[in-house]
């Protein structure tokens, strides 16, 4: 019980220091505003409504994460083992496992809070983009612009709240700014479902493509998987060679089955990298929502198995390096 609490506070400690921190909040920030605005500066729909709001939302969710995860996964290692933070840590009674998971967990927290916040704002997004309707008494294209008003005034109204009780209260900025995002974001995405994309008061219908969530899902195992990546490589490295070697791997990831995968029954070494290296095009499904398509629960499913495995291979990698770390 002991070493469940020590685990549960470090977890914690982790993850609010991870998003008190301003880069997390710039890209959480940005990546928001960014899925938000497409959708109103979109000019063509390439033969399927809304699908350009939607790629353009997950493949943001993706990209941004990525530095998302790469950035708290080295603030929460590598600067506490240069600065003796995780030295007088360890002097307690707590293990450098138990140390290293919790710092793990505490990262994936950061992670899930990022992703909610993208995949949020991409439901939103899917809904507001310019639509070709002929029924419910609608005929033509149309574009939800109140929705839209409200979900690109979301992040600054939770700046304003979180800077008025950052001066009355002295709570941190950063963190109370990332948590008032989540909530109005949920909120607009609660108002927009009494109201249709014409703007009339409605019964309620949220009027949003639930499919889009099994993809985001799939990006989100993707950026904890990254994250535990980031985290291994954090224990020998600074932050920004964790970065770089971060990027390499997402980059060789998403091309492993071009690159690899068509010789790697011909070439060991091709074999061999092809095995090794997370294949990313697992979790990128974003062309199986094409023309109304779904991705399948149960491919969900085995593509979270494979992460899991992946994911205990990494750890186990990780917790190795840290036990020889060097700690100053």
């Amino acid at each position: 019980m002991r070493q469940i609490g020590q685990f549960i506070a470090l977890a914690r400690l982790t993850a609010f220091e991870a998003v008190r921190q301003p880069i997390c909040l710039l890209l959480t920030t940005t990546c928001v505003l960014l899925i938000a605005v497409f959708p109103v500066l979109n000019m063509h729909t390439f033969g399927e409504d809304g699908k350009l709001a939607r790629d353009s939302g997950l493949a943001l969710h993706f990209v941004f994460g990525m530095f998302v995860a790469g950035y708290a996964a080295c603030s929460s290692i590598s600067k506490e083992m240069r600065s003796g933070t995780a030295s007088a840590v360890l002097s307690k009674p707590v293990s450098r496992e138990l140390f290293f998971l919790a710092k793990f967990a505490g990262v994936a927290g950061v992670v899930l809070i990022f992703s909610a916040c993208a995949t949020i704002t991409t439901l939103i997004s899917e809904r507001i983009a310019e639509k070709f309707y002929t029924t419910g008494g609608l005929y033509g294209w149309i574009q939800d612009k109140q929705t839209a008003f409200l979900l690109i005034a979301a992040p600054f109204v939770a700046y304003l709240i979180a800077a008025f009780c950052n001066y009355r209260t002295r709570k941190p900025f950063g963190s109370m700014a990332i948590g008032l995002l989540l909530m109005l974001l949920l909120l607009v995405m609660l108002i927009s479902s009494f109201f249709t994309v014409e703007g009339n008061v409605s019964s309620f219908d949220p009027f949003l493509q639930w499919r889009i969530v099994s993809a985001s899902i799939l990006i989100t195992m993707a950026l904890i998987v990254l994250a535990a990546i980031a985290l291994t490589i954090s224990t020998r490295f600074g932050t920004v060679p964790t970065l770089v070697f971060c990027s390499v791997v997402f980059l060789l990831g998403l091309m492993s089955d071009f690159f690899f995968g068509r010789i790697a029954s011909s070439n060991g070494m091709a074999a061999v990298l092809y095995r090794v290296l997370p294949n990313w095009q697992h979790f990128w499904m974003s062309d199986a929502l094409s023309g109304g398509g779904t991705i399948p629960w149960i491919y969900v499913c085995h593509a979270g198995l494979y992460a899991v495995i992946y994911l205990s291979g990494i750890l186990c990698l990780g917790m190795v390096s840290f036990r020889y770390a060097d700690m100053k």
